[in-house]
């Protein structure tokens, strides 16, 4: 008995053509399945920021009427909530920045239970510090998994916000590498080009290590092979999944010396 399913070669043929369209249609949507979890991921990350800065800036005011001095010895956010959180009372602080001015502060009393609640208010906030943290731990192993060259090259936290930019991996892989290199500048370009104000030369791409390391005069140029570099990575992490990243920084670090030697 005859059990072929196809008449001839070319029939054959066709039906694989069909089958690897199939699955990679199948491949492609996953991928945009799964870049939409970056968004939302960066987008909860960028909310926890504001608002851990928001009860910050209260927590300094509220335990800056017991301990005023406290406030600009510790500059750094979650080293003062965890001092309030662990040591409650100004006179139980251990910290060897503060001691010498514990004794002298301007500051008023507290009851007992106004401190207690400094605390509880403190730890909340050192929650959300906690959650940033694990969320940061997902998103990166999200972005390692989704778009792994373009990471490799962008890092993750710019890669996490030019994904999410652009709208989704779909839409930075078919763009322009001059579209990318202006990415988040769009504000600055719209005023441009009516006539206001120098066109921009970088968007996000700003916050880029390559960049911020560079003189002032090359930035320009830096961030147009940064850009050309970061748009040949999306493609081929929307495209072909080949992981080349390692192959495509080396590429790129050293074009950029040659641009910052030939000055």
């Amino acid at each position: 008995e005859d059990y072929k399913f196809v008449k001839d070669q070319v029939e054959f043929n066709q039906l694989l053509t069909k089958v690897n369209i199939a699955l990679t249609k199948v491949k492609i949507k996953k991928a945009i399945e799964r870049d939409r979890l970056i968004i939302q991921t960066n987008g909860a990350i960028e909310e926890l920021d504001k608002s851990i800065n928001i009860f910050m800036e209260r927590l300094r005011e509220w335990y800056g009427l017991h301990f005023p001095e406290m406030d600009r010895i510790i500059t750094e956010h979650e080293k003062y909530a965890k001092i309030v959180e662990k040591f409650g009372s100004r006179k139980a602080i251990e910290d060897p920045e503060l001691r010498q001015f514990k004794e002298k502060s301007m500051g008023t009393e507290l009851t007992e239970e106004d401190i207690k609640t400094l605390q509880l208010f403190s730890n909340k906030i050192l929650e959300f510090y906690k959650l940033r943290d694990d969320l940061s731990k997902y998103l990166e192993k999200l972005l390692k998994e989704i778009a792994p060259n373009f990471t490799e090259l962008a890092g993750p936290m710019l890669a996490a916000k030019l994904i999410s930019k652009a709208g989704s991996l779909e839409r930075l892989a078919k763009m322009p590498s001059s579209t990318v290199q202006l990415l988040g500048a769009e504000k600055a370009l719209f005023r441009f080009l009516h006539g206001k104000g120098r066109s921009p030369r970088f968007g996000l791409l700003y916050n880029h290590p390559l960049i911020q390391n560079s003189p002032e005069k090359l930035k320009g140029r830096i961030a147009r092979v940064l850009a050309s570099k970061l748009s040949i990575a999306a493609k081929m992490d929307y495209y072909s999944k080949e992981y080349r990243g390692d192959k495509l920084k080396k590429e790129l670090q050293e074009r950029i010396k040659e641009i910052l030697s030939s000055k």
